[in-house]
């Protein structure tokens, strides 16, 4: 006899395939609420880990700068500008006689710093390091020529700002500076110490910004737009403590940067900058 043969096929019905894709779907849905919680925040903490790396990244930048700052010249307005005169070199003058050696090219007495000159010649003790770099063609309150700065306290008669105690240098070698056009100086450092200004420099935080400034006049206004230090800045506060004889001057930074795709998202970060106050 001839075999039968079995032509029914087994599969699924079209409802097995309803209830396996409702399975699929309830948990698909778990598994989603389940592993949103972890991924949200780790989506946060990477902004917020941003947030923080700009902010730090600011505040660096500041303290760098702000740590050459002439002694006495750190001037805060408004709580939003710190504003400071940027050494490029400094050291010690002489204040007797030179030695055999002179390097002014005269007798070895006019190496020293003479106060009653507004022009002179003086030997530096020791040797600059960046006497190749200081700019001589120019003015110095004009910002177009490195400043001589001899004993700035900041104060009536030896404010650097008011060119009380600055002249413009018109020569330098690794052991010796010329100077033009000063005061003469006022006041004698108790240290024999000099300071070679570069610029002034201003950091403003205003609309959301934070905004470099340096290359205008010496206690002029700030010109210029300006380079951009940082922006999301949601809050920004500076100040100064003066310091006195026996401690250093602080300057206090804080900023607030926020992001506006994470409600509510921001950091605030402070950073305190110890800087040399004794001319």
């Amino acid at each position: 006899m001839p075999t039968a043969v079995n032509t029914k096929k087994n599969g699924f019905t079209l409802i097995e395939l309803i209830i396996v894709i409702l399975l699929i779907g309830i948990l698909s849905g778990v598994i989603f609420t389940i592993l949103r919680g972890p991924i949200q925040a780790y989506v946060d903490v990477e902004k917020r880990t941003r947030l923080i790396d700009i902010a730090d990244t600011a505040l660096q930048r500041m303290t760098r700068e702000i740590r050459l700052a002439l002694p006495n010249s750190i001037r805060v307005t408004g709580g939003t500008t710190v504003e400071f005169l940027r050494t490029l070199d400094g050291g010690r003058y002489r204040s007797k006689p030179g030695g055999a050696a002179p390097v002014c090219g005269g007798p070895a007495a006019q190496d020293r710093l003479n106060f009653a000159l507004s022009a002179d010649c003086f030997e530096v003790m020791g040797s600059l390091n960046n006497f190749a770099s200081i700019d001589t063609s120019g003015t110095c309150l004009a910002s177009t020529s490195d400043c001589l700065v001899i004993y700035n306290t900041g104060q009536l008669n030896a404010n650097a700002y008011a060119g009380d105690n600055v002249a413009d240098i018109t020569g330098a070698t690794a052991n010796s500076i010329t100077f033009a056009n000063a005061p003469p100086f006022p006041f004698k450092s108790p240290r024999q110490r000099f300071f070679i200004v570069d610029t002034p420099v201003s950091f403003i935080c205003s609309s959301g910004e934070i905004n470099r400034f340096d290359d205008y006049p010496l206690g002029g206004a700030v010109v210029g737009a300006g380079d951009l230090l940082v922006n999301q800045v949601s809050a920004c506060t500076f100040s100064y403590n003066a310091g006195s004889a026996t401690r250093a001057g602080l300057v206090t930074l804080s900023i607030t940067i926020s992001d506006s795709t994470l409600a509510g998202a921001s950091v605030t970060l402070l950073q305190q900058v110890h800087v040399d106050n004794q001319p």
